[in-house]
């Protein structure tokens, strides 16, 4: 089970959904967790670092899909200086690779998808223009690498033209 600890974890709709009109199956999901931990502090997550932790999980991201992305960030960095800006992050490049393979939706354990700056700004606009959406600030991600495939739920507040909400983020495994 994912749960938050101090964390509010976040979903952040694309510009042309709001939370209040997405189906709620939009939140409930399958899942796979892709361990990016090796990354660097303030590096980029690539293409190819993706493809790699899918070859290593022995898993396959199927459409509608929530990819989640274990970058050991939370544990580094939570309640330090660099929490806020020291994070792994995802490119343009790498969130329209995730996009184009039919995901309705990823997560991160950091404040944000993408490094700060212009990195950050054009992860936003792939998930409005593929339309998929993300989700911002999770922890306990550790626990779900390596478990393969699983359900995820993730509802937000059906808060009325809202374009981001809190959610209680849950792992659910067969086992």
């Amino acid at each position: 089970m994912l749960e938050p600890t101090s964390m509010r974890p976040a979903i952040s709709m694309p510009e042309t959904a709001r939370a209040d009109e997405m189906p709620l199956e939009t939140f409930f999901t399958e899942a796979i967790c892709l361990d990016l931990s090796s990354k660097p502090l303030k590096s980029d997550i690539s293409i190819a670092d993706l493809q790699a932790a899918i070859a290593a999980a022995q898993v396959a991201i199927k459409p509608k899909d929530t990819v989640l992305l274990h970058m050991d960030f939370y544990r580094r960095c939570y309640g330090k200086d660099g929490y806020l800006t020291d994070f792994p992050g995802l490119t343009k490049e790498s969130a329209t690779w995730l996009g184009r393979q039919g995901i309705g939706m990823f997560g991160v354990e950091a404040v944000s998808p993408g490094r700060p700056g212009r990195n950050n700004f054009e992860v936003h606009h792939v998930c409005r223009d593929l339309g998929f959406t993300h989700m911002e600030g999770l922890v306990n991600l550790d626990k779900l690498v390596g478990k393969g495939r699983f359900r995820f739920i993730g509802f937000p507040l059906k808060i009325k033209g809202g374009t981001g909400s809190p959610i209680r983020a849950v792992a659910w495994l067969d086992d």
